[in-house]
């Protein structure tokens, strides 16, 4: 399965691609956490909220016949805003950033 990721490169995130999916360690490499943080907050989101994290996760199977989870777009974003690092408050506002950004027009002017 061909999955792209968020990454942090040179002061700067990047998007690989439009089908993003991670898994609990890209996720805290990601944010700058440990992986047991990233778990423990997925957990707590499927107990206390009305979040359904199964339709916000799969399963990959890899080449050693191990599952590992992954985590949609929607997920990660819902993890950071648990996350209180540096990179996580860059991130979600990176994110506002690029859904709210208005393209710029070219004004036509008639005289």
């Amino acid at each position: 399965m061909k999955r792209d990721l968020i990454v942090f490169e040179n002061e700067k995130f990047e998007v690989t691609g439009y089908n993003i999916w991670m898994t609990a360690g890209e996720i805290a490499s990601l944010f700058g956490v440990t992986i047991m943080k990233v778990r423990g907050i997925v957990s707590r989101m499927n107990k206390y909220l009305a979040v359904n994290m199964d339709l916000l996760s799969k399963y990959e199977l890899l080449e050693n016949g191990y599952k590992d989870e992954l985590f949609s777009l929607e997920a990660i974003i819902a993890v950071s805003y648990y996350i209180d690092t540096g990179l996580a408050r860059n991130l979600r506002h990176w994110i506002c950033d690029r859904t709210t950004k208005r393209k710029e027009r070219a004004m036509i002017v008639y005289f």
